[in-house]
């Protein structure tokens, strides 16, 4: 595998702290959504052969098998640019804490979604509200004590945290904890989970 960002011949290297801005952007993993794989390379979104310069607002990670697929057009580059502008969107407003709760419902759903049974009817992400049954798509779980670690999702209405003592909770995990809270996203936390996978604006 290349070293990463390393360039063609005659193409100089991309400085350091560009590089490290664009690892620590997308948390060293894969910016495609759905994917957040590791490791990753730098991505030029309009290819270098165009602008022939290194900018951090053309420079994205990804890795191997995102970046070929992007490289034979099987991402588009406007969805590219977006998958870009929405790291910056939730950067600047979760924790990685939050950002890592999101992306556990990204890429489940990209997981239920590819091998579902009937592409013509698509399921909902409703299944991760607690209407939806979430326990069955295995609901996220943390102790009651660790609620503020997630609070911007809380107070944005992404989120709700209820209490996980429901039979069928009890039964799910082969255990009773009062301390543990089940994290649902909610109608709003839906539409927010499907525009990051689909890489529409936030």
């Amino acid at each position: 595998m290349p070293k990463l960002g390393a360039m063609a011949e005659g193409r100089p290297e991309i400085p350091t702290a560009m590089k490290r801005a664009v690892l620590v952007e997308a948390g060293h993993r894969c910016a495609i959504p759905v994917c957040r794989q590791s490791p990753v390379q730098l991505a030029h979104i309009t290819p270098w052969a165009k602008v022939r310069t290194h900018t951090f607002d053309n420079l994205i990670a990804l890795c191997p098998n995102c970046h070929a697929r992007y490289d034979r057009g099987d991402i588009d580059r406007q969805s590219m640019y977006q998958y870009k502008a929405n790291l910056e969107v939730l950067n600047s407003r979760y924790t990685d804490t939050e950002l890592q709760v999101l992306k556990v419902y990204a890429k489940s759903w990209g997981e239920i979604t590819k091998d579902w049974p009937t592409p013509d009817e698509p399921p909902s992400l409703t299944f991760f509200t607690h209407k939806g049954g979430a326990f069955a798509f295995g609901g996220i779980s943390i102790h009651a004590s660790m609620w503020w670690l997630l609070s911007n999702l809380v107070d944005d209405g992404v989120v709700e945290i209820e209490r996980s003592e429901s039979a069928e909770y009890r039964a799910h995990k082969h255990q009773e904890n009062p301390d543990t809270r089940t994290i649902y996203l909610t109608n709003k936390g839906c539409r927010l989970v499907e525009r990051i996978v689909a890489g529409e604006p936030l």
